[in-house]
């Protein structure tokens, strides 16, 4: 197949055109106007980058891993629900984009699991969530895609009880769009008891129905931390996510306990990620051989 030179350009240019400090202001109407601190943090044409260390639980054991969250504001077209590159006129929304990657291994064979998250600024429903997961066993993709009431999603898995699927669920919160919704704003977070659909990452490790269920949530602060704390009950799950009390509202980390392993190996545990280092990085034009020292800075190995 021949690829046109104009298409050779578009892909090269995906990963390193970054976040655009001129976007569109596509907003649904439903939403909040950002202020002028989010605009100004959000786009100075630098990506936030977070090293965590990170103990996941899995198989009924712990294990020691690591998270990165990559935060960077970008234009999501409306229709197509993929990255404005710079072509056309096409309507588009400017979005939040966590990239979250979980990594952690299972004795002999790692884990290499994920989320994508694309929330408009002005705090409305996510448009895309996108997950990927590798492991020595398969692999699995799952995505969800915004509509007029709720989204739909669709599923390939390299798993028998997964299998490929497609279907839709009702409006609900993601739970995957909450650390967004923590940066955009916190006070608009939903409390008391809420329809949730649980993170992608819990909903394919633990083979659980793609459906959401009652959370009792709830937001507190103490001096320069608050706590988002979701609780599970027909999951027997609860999760609670640490951040900056103040703008930018900093994810410090998280801790979700809920049942881990199969058969007789099933034990309640408790998976954490603490915060190591925070960079703010062009990282998409950091892509030389000379460049992997900026991992040094966030702690990563080269």
């Amino acid at each position: 197949m021949l690829i046109g030179v104009g298409a050779i350009a578009v892909l090269f240019a995906t990963c390193s055109a970054g976040p655009s400090e001129a976007h569109v202001d596509n907003s649904t109407g439903t939403g909040t106007v950002p202020s002028a601190e989010f605009n100004a943090y959000w786009h100075q044409g630098k990506a936030e980058l977070n090293h965590y260390a990170l103990t996941q639980a899995r198989y009924g054991e712990l294990r020691d891993g690591e998270a990165v969250l990559i935060f960077v504001t970008e234009d999501l077209l409306d229709s197509a629900q993929v990255k404005f590159e710079g072509q056309g006129d096409a309507p588009r929304t400017n979005v939040l984009k966590l990239n979250r990657i979980d990594r952690f291994t299972t004795g002999i064979y790692d884990y290499s699991l994920m989320t994508s998250t694309f929330s408009p600024v002005d705090g409305t429903p996510p448009m895309k969530v996108s997950y990927t997961s590798q492991d020595w066993c398969g692999q699995t993709f799952m995505q969800l895609n915004r509509q007029a009431a709720g989204h739909r999603f669709e599923l390939r898995s390299y798993f028998q009880a997964d299998g490929d699927m497609d279907g839709r669920i009702g409006s609900a919160v993601l739970e995957d769009d909450i650390m967004n919704q923590i940066r955009i704003d916190p006070t608009k977070l939903p409390k008391g008891t809420v329809d949730v659909l649980p993170t992608l990452i819990y909903l394919r490790l633990m083979h659980k129905p793609i459906a959401p269920v009652k959370v009792n949530v709830e937001l507190t602060a103490q001096g320069d931390t608050s706590t988002y704390s979701m609780q599970f009950i027909s999951l027997e799950r609860t999760v609670s996510i640490h951040f900056g009390t103040t703008f930018p509202h900093v994810i410090f980390g998280w801790e979700e306990t809920r049942p881990d392993g199969f058969g007789d190996n099933v034990r309640t545990l408790t998976s954490t990620a603490r915060l190591k280092e925070q960079v703010m990085e062009p990282y998409w034009a950091q892509h030389a051989v000379a460049d992997s020292t900026y991992r040094s800075a966030l702690g990563l190995p080269k």
